[in-house]
């Protein structure tokens, strides 16, 4: 059984770059919601295997993905959120990026685009400082 897993700081610590109500919306109802679907899927599931009845597999499997992973999504983005830090990688991830990508433009650019596929990709483009609104 998945639980949730208690915020390194209080709600309001991310203030004014994050408000306090935008941060118990994702903690409180999105995080708890996926937790909680989570779970209940997972008690569908093993109910599906004790009956060997597996009609609706394939719904399980989804809903455990999606609801599982949304999970996983809002624990890093908490993790990863804090006190203002240096918003410039250090020298030799720059260079390793500059040697990879071309720029650190690029690089942010190549990864914007590809969170864009992700489900749950606001997550993504909060964690890296986008503006998406």
């Amino acid at each position: 059984m998945l639980k949730m897993k208690e915020l390194p700081y209080p709600l309001d610590a991310l203030e004014p770059y994050y408000s306090k109500q935008t941060l118990e919306l994702h903690y409180n109802i999105l995080y708890k919601g996926y937790v909680d679907n989570t779970n209940q899927t997972e008690e569908k599931l093993e109910q599906a295997r004790k009956n060997n009845d597996f009609a609706n597999i394939k719904c399980y499997e989804k809903n455990l993905s999606f609801f599982g992973s949304g999970a996983i999504l809002h624990e890093l983005f908490f993790e990863n959120m804090g006190p203002p830090v240096p918003t410039e990688p250090s020298l030799s991830l720059m260079e390793k990026i500059i040697a990879d990508f071309g720029s650190y433009d690029n690089f942010k650019n190549q990864f914007n685009e590809a969170s864009k596929m992700v489900e749950a990709s606001r997550l993504v483009f909060i964690s890296v400082g986008s503006n998406m609104e």
